[in-house]
């Protein structure tokens, strides 16, 4: 029972060690790292709109795929040897 104990103590005191760690790096930052912070989630949005754009254009090439192969298959349907013109 005692090893539990130590080994509950020791996990406890690596998390609160761990938090500490944390806050005092919150509390160390300087007004410029906090605009370094805000560049590098500018450039992630950025980047994230880049994204949906791709998606966006290969959706709309996907619905224009789609477009054309129904357009085939009507004009086969209507023009297929066993119907009279």
């Amino acid at each position: 029972m005692p090893a539990r104990s130590l080994v509950l103590a020791v996990m406890l005191g690596v998390m609160t060690a761990g938090l500490d760690m944390m806050m005092f790096g919150m509390a160390g930052m300087t007004v410029g790292a906090v605009s370094v912070v805000r560049r590098l989630l500018v450039i992630a949005g950025l980047m994230m709109l880049g994204g949906f754009t791709m998606v966006l254009g290969c959706v709309l090439v996907m619905f224009g795929s789609l477009v054309m192969v129904l357009d085939a298959c009507v004009v086969a349907h209507v023009f297929s040897p066993g119907w009279p013109i």
